[in-house]
């Protein structure tokens, strides 16, 4: 172009040059700013029909898609000829700059729950090396279920899922499916049959029509709330196994349950017990505790097949921080705060909230257990500080209002397996309701019932007191849930 421009601007300046010299000096500026101009000015973008596309969502922006495929907004408004920053809309397609060697569209989605990301990866049947790096992912345990991917459009393949159990090598897997053990590792995009390995999914054209073989779709999961939260309850809800198989589960979460005397985080795995719901569905409960460090947390879910084998896969789950607020400090005697009464009390009745039978009692939450109807005085999560200390303890529970001649309710039916006088917690109850959910009432004056007992709903267990550790007479109210003591107020609400 620059070139053209010269020879232009040589014919004409001769063309001119017999001209009066005010209209010769003219016509020199002139060109001389159309040179300066073409110098400065952009190259022109050849037009460009191939490529990775990505459509535009509802939500999204220049700069988030920009983000998400670590460019900048300069490179696609470039490539996209895009005069404004702001002006996309949902349902335009974007050529994405870095994946010239790409085509196709790329789309976005949620990492399903029930499913490890490799295995996810493995049923889409696309090159494990596109999409890791279409996500930019170095390392699998950096993602967790439910966070963003980015995948390839295409059909749904018509695969199934077949589950390699443990003590079943890669030959049997293949002799069971028909095929040739190297027929299955091609397929499944792997070097060779010898990464046929137990615990990991395979992928087959046609699973519907082999004779034993296990190859049930990965069952439909769902985890709320999610993220995960701090002192509240997670409900994992999934698909039942095949007739005869049981199926069994941890989370594995960083807590502190040193109860002041420690600031260290330790990794604590806690069983999932799965029970049957009303829909047939599989249900388990788990409390995530009050000091859980923000992150990851790894769960792990088991099939046991009727044989003995067994298929587990593993997969992450966030969790995110939950802001309590603060609790005015307290002042209380030395001996409700000395770590040799605190902890061996707490230990004690962490062991009972451990179990979790299979029978359960209560149905839409449960009820007040004082007449006192939502009469607060102190709730789940606030950070506390005893004797000047820094804010390094948390209140457990809903604290309701009451005195002496105040009675106690059973917040649902259930059985007791707890009725005694304790040092910190003064007269203290703990009715188990099954499937590991617990409640408990402390500083009572009276206690009413015994271990062993059946109590209903609403029935009188106690009587409100200033037992243990308190500044005065009131009910401490606790929800604990696999082991975890827990927010009551979304018990209290009928959420679970």
């Amino acid at each position: 172009m620059l070139e053209s421009l010269s020879c232009f601007y040589r014919i004409l300046s001769v063309t001119i040059m017999f001209m009066p010299k005010t209209i010769y000096q003219l016509f020199q500026a002139l060109l001389i700013l159309v040179l300066i101009s073409a110098l400065f000015s952009p190259n022109s973008v050849k037009a460009q029909s191939t490529g990775l596309k990505y459509t535009v969502l509802e939500g999204d922006s220049i700069d988030s898609i920009a983000t998400a495929f670590r460019t900048t907004s300069y490179r696609i408004r470039r490539i996209n000829y895009i005069p404004d920053l702001d002006y996309i809309y949902p349902g335009q397609k974007l050529l994405i700059p870095g994946f010239d060697d790409v085509e196709g569209e790329v789309i976005r989605v949620k990492q399903p729950f029930g499913n490890s990301l490799t295995g996810y990866f493995s049923s889409l049947h696309q090159p494990l090396s596109l999409l890791t790096r279409l996500n930019f992912i170095t390392n699998v345990d950096q993602t967790w279920a439910g966070a963003p991917l980015y995948i390839m459009y295409t059909s749904t393949p018509s695969v199934k899922e077949i589950p390699v159990t443990e003590g079943l090598t890669g030959l049997e897997t293949a002799v069971k499916l028909g095929l040739s053990k190297w027929t299955v590792a091609e397929y499944n995009n792997l070097p060779g049959p010898w990464m046929l390995l137990p615990n990991t999914s395979l992928w087959t054209p046609d699973a519907g029509s082999v004779e034993g073989v296990q190859n049930d779709s990965a069952p439909d999961m769902t985890v709320s709330p999610f993220p995960l939260l701090q002192g509240k309850t997670t409900e994992i809800i999934t698909n039942a196994p095949a007739e005869g198989a049981s199926l069994s589960g941890s989370l594995r979460m960083s807590i502190n349950d040193s109860l002041g005397t420690d600031s260290n985080y330790t990794s604590t795995e806690f069983p999932l017990h799965f029970f049957s719901s009303d829909d047939g569905r599989m249900v388990a409960l788990q409390g995530v505790h009050r000091f859980t460090k923000p992150g990851m947390a790894a769960m792990r879910i088991t099939t046991t097949y009727p044989d003995g084998s067994t298929f587990s896969y593993q997969e992450n789950l966030q969790v995110k921080t939950y802001d309590y607020g603060l609790g005015a400090p307290i002042t209380v005697d030395e001996s409700y705060i000395d770590s040799t009464v605190t902890v061996p009390e707490w230990e004690m009745i962490k062991i009972i909230y451990q179990e979790a039978p299979p029978t359960k009692e209560w149905t839409f939450g449960l009820a007040d257990p004082s007449p006192s109807e939502g009469d607060w005085i102190s709730r789940y999560g606030l950070l506390r500080s005893y004797n000047d200390s820094d804010y390094i303890y948390f209140h457990s529970g809903v604290d309701f209002a009451g005195n002496n001649s105040t009675p106690i309710f059973a917040a649902a039916a259930g059985t007791v397996v707890l009725a005694q006088d304790l040092e910190v917690r003064g007269g203290a109850t703990i009715i188990s309701h099954g499937h590991g959910v617990y409640t408990g009432y402390w500083h009572q004056s009276q206690i009413d019932v015994k271990v062993g007992d059946h109590v209903d709903a609403g029935q009188t267990i106690g009587m409100v007191g200033g037992t243990g550790r308190v500044t005065g007479a009131h009910l401490h109210f606790e929800v604990a849930v696999g082991g975890v003591q827990v927010d009551p107020l979304e018990w209290l609400q009928g959420m679970y």
